[in-house]
């Protein structure tokens, strides 16, 4: 038998093509334990199942894994050209004395070589099991070589524990058709084989890729099985063909946008508007709103003010002649659009405001906790239900309404999870805020500066005050911000095991730069965070459509906890559809799934390996700066800029 899997090994070297990439039993691109030298494209995110119980032991004995039982769950994402990511958490039991044998967090990056990389050969170098317990950690180089249906792979792994991956290793995969693919490998103990089939289909514009795979050894030879879902979430939508009869049928009046004013002034159109077609997507209702202008050829020039709460954002100056080309042709010039601040008043009556028009968002609320001491799997879901309305310019009035919907049976017993959502375990109203946005001009400077501030209750018995101000550049890629906050905690005894008072002191500064090429913003921020823990973290922030990826990486110091070194991830999608729902008296739209998944980075053998729940906290509700005004820091030209496609695409598909 194995001499079969050698010479599987060797026959690629003499046919070896195009071969899919699938996730393998360690979460890497790979076949069961080994990896290849591919990596999740740039934006593509995945999840995945497996069963297989890993060879902890220091040989091939397959004793180790008799009466074992073992669950991997993997999260993987392209998070920058040439680099991907996986979050790994694996439990491992004994069934026969009922005992836990392993409960791990970690993670996992490998990187492509560019520049000796090329369409048939391929190296990567990678580290696994980054700070989690070591029984996976590796490190490793690999190489691929493709050639027809046939990938090749060969690497050296070093490591100082047990894992599998500990010497030279190889692989091949066979794909004889777009649906199935075989694998076999040496993975430096055993010979394992694969069998992988996936199918692919869309949910509305979203690609889904799902597969299931089945492996062996010769060592060991129960079958474990893997399942997994892959998602490529980055906008690769190309140019759409529009008509001259496309541009023409479009309406103004038909548009559900708000807060609108316009006059004409000699050759130019000022033209006044708020979103309220979308729940955020601010770029999507520009494209409607400009596609719509031009094509009424009124006006040789357009100039747009884009409003929040009726207060202006930024305004952007359009020739009609020139964009009627962008929308037939596609081609986007530099000088295309032109932002400024210098904000003009229309000074007529607003047509369509939205003053005290009640506003209903839903929020899924879900929190998970993997592998902590007291349980394998624990979760809380609730819906959120936020009741806003705008007062005046800039000035909005909320309420949040929590109704759980389902918890693990740890969450309902309440006590030792209660600090993670502040003992909402039965419904009740845990916000109610006035937030009063309004903006800072400053003399011979045309730079955005806007400022917030929010009083009332900001979560469950947690109240008090709190002032973010924001000052961007022309462009928008350099931005600074501060945020301080005073609030007072009243279930903190019970809650709060992180601090010695019920006080609760925001005191931030952030500076962020905007990364055009990238779709993406790199954040610095320093000061002292909500729940007492001082230092800085470093955000990687990236755009893929409307959904929002953050990465942290912070080092923070608190008095009661000491000294912490932790990695954050956060990940924002859209709940259901992005179009608001206009009633008689009320208008209804669906906010965003949030979902955060936290690390204390273990550095040294005596560091407890735990997710610090209350580490880099800062205050977050819907009509922050970040979140409302700025649009989750997409609000500025250079994103608009970069994703001009956006602009022309949405106006045909509305």
């Amino acid at each position: 038998m194995k001499l079969i899997y050698i010479a599987l090994l060797s026959v690629s070297i003499i046919y070896g093509g195009e071969v899919k990439s699938s996730p393998s039993f360690q979460g890497f691109l790979g076949v069961v334990n080994t990896p290849n030298a591919q990596i999740v494209a740039d934006g593509d995110f995945g999840l995945l199942f497996a069963n297989q119980v890993d060879n902890l032991s220091s040989s091939s004995s397959s004793n180790f894994r008799d009466n074992k039982v073992q669950e991997s769950y993997f999260l993987n994402m392209g998070v920058l050209p040439y680099l991907d990511m996986s979050f790994r958490y694996t439990y491992l039991a004994d069934t026969k004395i009922d005992k836990q044998y392993l409960s791990d967090r970690s993670l996992s990056f490998k990187y492509q070589i560019p520049f000796i990389s090329n369409d048939t050969f391929k190296v990567a170098l990678g580290i696994q099991d980054i700070s989690g317990t070591g029984f996976f950690n590796t490190k490793y180089i690999v190489s691929s070589y493709e050639i027809d249906k046939f990938r090749a792979s060969f690497g050296y792994a070093y490591t100082d524990e047990v894992v599998v991956l500990d010497g030279f290793f190889g692989s091949v995969e066979y794909q004889p058709s777009n649906w199935l693919q075989f694998g076999v490998e040496y993975d430096s103990k055993e010979y394992n084989g694969v069998v992988k089939a996936n199918h692919s289909f869309n949910i509305y514009n979203q690609q889904v890729d799902l597969g299931i795979m089945a492996k062996s050894s010769i060592d060991h030879k129960d079958i474990y099985m893997g399942v997994y879902a892959n998602f490529p979430f980055n906008d690769k939508s190309l140019p759409l063909h529009l008509t001259k009869k496309d541009i023409d049928r479009a309406d103004l009046d038909s548009l559900p946008i708000s807060n609108i004013s316009s006059k004409i002034v000699d050759d130019t159109l000022l033209f006044e508007y708020e979103n309220s077609i979308y729940n955020g997507s601010e770029i999507d209702t520009l494209g409607l709103v400009l596609g719509s202008l031009v094509s009424n050829e009124k006006s040789k020039n357009i100039i747009v003010t884009v409003k929040k709460a009726n207060i202006s954002q930024y305004r952007v100056k359009i020739n009609s002649k020139d964009y009627r080309a962008f929308l037939s042709s596609g081609v986007y010039k530099p000088d295309l659009m032109v932002f400024d601040y210098d904000f003009d008043k229309a000074n007529i009556e607003i047509n369509k405001s939205d003053i005290f028009r009640p506003l209903v968002t839903l929020s899924p609320n879900f929190i998970f906790v993997d592998g902590s001491e007291y349980g394998h799997l624990d979760y809380t879901l609730a819906m959120g239900i936020d009741l806003s309305m705008r007062i005046a310019n800039g000035t909005i009035i909320s309420t949040r309404y929590n109704l759980p919907i389902s918890m693990s049976d740890i969450f309902k017993d309440g006590g030792i999870f209660d600090y993670r959502n502040r003992n909402k375990t039965t419904p009740d109203i845990d916000q109610a805020l006035l937030s009063q946005f309004f903006q800072t001009n400053i003399s011979d400077i045309s730079a955005p500066w806007i400022n917030l501030v929010q009083v009332g209750l900001f979560d469950n018995e947690l109240s008090g005050i709190s002032w973010e101000s924001a000052i961007s550049s022309l462009s928008g890629r350099h931005q600074f911000m501060l945020k301080l906050s005073y609030l007072k905690d009243n279930i903190y005894e019970s809650i709060d095991r992180y601090s010695n008072s019920d006080i609760r002191s925001q005191k931030l500064v952030s500076y962020k730069y905007y990364f055009d090429e990238y779709n993406s913003n790199i954040k610095l921020t320093a000061g002292e965070f909500l729940y007492g823990d001082k230092g800085a973290k470093l955000t990687l922030q990236r755009y893929f459509s409307d959904i929002d990826v953050e990465f942290d990486i912070a080092q923070t110091t608190h008095p009661l906890r000491g000294d912490n070194t932790l990695a954050k991830l956060s990940i924002s999608i859209p709940f259901g559809t992005k179009r608001r729902y206009h009633f008689d008296y009320v208008d209804l739209q669906f906010g965003d799934i949030k979902y955060e998944r936290r690390k204390t980075i273990k550095l040294t053998e005596d560091t407890l390996n735990y997710a610090q729940p209350h580490h880099l906290k800062e205050i977050n509700n819907n009509y922050t700066l970040e979140n409302y005004f700025l649009d989750s820091g997409r609000s500025h030209p250079s994103y608009i800029e970069q994703n001009h496609n956006r602009l022309r695409n949405i106006f045909l598909e509305f």
